[in-house]
């Protein structure tokens, strides 16, 4: 937006997350980087806040996040607990191709169901829902891959990861990879092909045994 109090405004998804704990949320750093907090082309100002799927809100700014361009990771650290949120349970452990697992996300650029108004100078969002944005799909892993990567938005480079059943589209990055039958964190959705394609025919994910040893 360009000034407070405007009607006009910009917005939608930029990408998919989630929580470790209550106060702590893992992204794609193609999703959410120094350029996330930067205006677009021909406006002044930009807001970014994380939504969950329980309806909880928090704006956040540039020092909540710490980045991992190398395994494409951001993570969010937001300071106090986030009510209502899903905690995934991210211990380290094998994959193993033929494992039947879901991919958690959301379709990208698309507007959430949002009430927001502005408070003098600030806008607030105060209730949002992420219904009508849900992309979650099942599948099972195919393979195991090491990355890589030099392309514009993402550099990986020995990073571990693998290969998924499904497709995906745009705004699905950075959603956990979960085991259908236990649960637990395989993997963060980070590389779809073909590149340029808003739809996905192939979807790779790095293993949550990188994020977890690099980013802890």
């Amino acid at each position: 937006y360009n000034r407070p109090g405007e009607s006009s405004l910009t917005g939608g998804i930029c990408g998919s997350g989630f929580f470790i704990d209550s106060r702590t949320a893992v992204t794609a750093h193609h999703c959410l980087n120094d350029d996330t907090f930067r205006p677009n082309a021909g406006l002044l100002h930009v807001l970014v806040w994380v939504i969950t799927r329980s309806g909880s809100v928090r704006r956040i700014d540039r020092s909540a996040v710490s980045l991992h361009p190398e395994i494409d990771t951001t993570i969010i650290s937001l300071g106090d607990s986030m009510p209502n949120v899903q905690v995934y349970d991210c211990a380290v452990g094998g994959v193993a191709a033929g494992q039947q697992v879901s991919g958690i996300g959301h379709v990208g650029n698309s507007m959430p169901s949002v009430s927001a108004g502005w408070d003098g100078s600030e806008l607030a969002i105060r209730s949002a829902s992420l219904a009508g944005s849900r992309r979650d799909m099942d599948g099972c892993v195919k393979r195991s891959v090491t990355f890589d990567i030099n392309a514009n938005d993402i550099r990986m480079h020995g990073v571990r990861g693998f290969e998924l059943s499904f497709g995906s589209q745009i705004g699905m990055s950075g959603g956990p990879v979960v085991d259908s039958s236990t649960g637990r964190v395989l993997g963060m959705l980070s590389v779809g092909l073909p590149p340029d394609s808003t739809f996905k025919t192939e979807t790779f994910a790095v293993s949550i045994d990188e994020i977890s040893s690099r980013c802890t």
